[in-house]
């Protein structure tokens, strides 16, 4: 964390302890990142948006696309003043975007498409329509930054996406990366993923799951598994509240963070990286 400005050290103490720590990270996000909402025409005059989150100076070297789970639709939208406003803070992708945003990496949150007002279905995620977005998202991102890598990234139910359009677009991605993978049937519904073929996809792939995700469709045994011709992460520890499907139980890494930002990003960048991350 950089030292506050001289301002805030001259702030009478009395000001309550957490009012400083809220603006404290506000400066420190402005100091380092950048936002905008972009928006990508579609075929049939539909469009698709994307959080476009990047180090204010520089080109980045690596612009990690990310899906988010659940029906991923954000609604996002920003203001004439640069406030961004979107759906689904706490995803593990949504709330971390700031902490991959630095040393030379970008990010970009897919939104849903304007035309599927209920956001993302299983299938949906599985057509080829949605690789097909999906492409012209990666046109838009090599058209800002030509030289930068792209990295397809899904979470929960957003590993859907990463799997089928990471098969379906082979020559776009530098690396895929699936968290906490669904694996498992549906209240007895097959998953799309069901029988997937990680080895069909031609980047190379990271799987990275908390060894006690409860979340009834996203066994840790069966990732682990699933990686074992790939490479994995297994996340320990950290905090688990409510559903344990959500973004606060372990299926979302809350409290863990900062430690499974940097071990993912350790891994893009080819150095080394931790098969194991305990503890923000």
């Amino acid at each position: 964390m950089r030292h506050l400005p001289s301002f805030l050290q001259a702030i009478r103490p009395r000001i309550a302890a957490s009012w400083l720590a809220a603006l404290t990270l506000v400066l420190a996000g402005r100091a380092y990142a950048a936002e905008q909402v972009i928006s990508v025409p579609l075929a049939g005059g539909a469009t698709i948006s994307y959080l476009l989150t990047q180090p204010d100076a520089g080109a980045p070297q690596w612009v990690l696309v990310m899906f988010p789970g659940g029906e991923g639709a954000l609604q996002l939208s920003q203001s004439a003043d640069g406030t961004i406003r979107l759906l689904e803070h706490g995803n593990f992708l949504v709330r971390s975007r700031t902490l991959f945003a630095t040393d030379g990496f970008a990010t970009a949150v897919i939104d849903a498409p304007s035309d599927q007002s209920g956001g993302y279905s299983d299938e949906f995620r599985a057509s080829p329509r949605h690789a097909q977005d999906l492409e012209r998202i990666a046109a838009d991102l090599r058209q800002r930054f030509p030289s930068a890598k792209l990295v397809l990234i899904g979470t929960s139910r957003g590993t859907i996406s990463s799997a089928f359009a990471g098969r379906a677009l082979p020559g776009v991605w530098d690396a895929v990366i699936h968290t906490s993978t669904l694996s498992s049937p549906s209240r007895g519904q097959a998953l799309p993923l069901t029988g997937f073929d990680y080895g069909s996809i031609q980047a190379r792939q990271l799987f990275v799951h908390h060894e006690d995700d409860a979340c009834f469709l996203c066994s840790y045994r069966a990732a682990r598994e699933i990686a074992a011709a790939h490479d994995l992460i297994t996340v320990h520890g950290g905090m688990a509240r409510g559903n344990p499907c959500q973004a606060k139980a372990h299926h979302g890494f809350y409290g863990e963070d900062q430690a499974v930002v940097a071990a993912i990003k350790a891994w893009i960048v080819g150095g080394a990286w931790p098969k194991d991350v305990d503890g923000d």
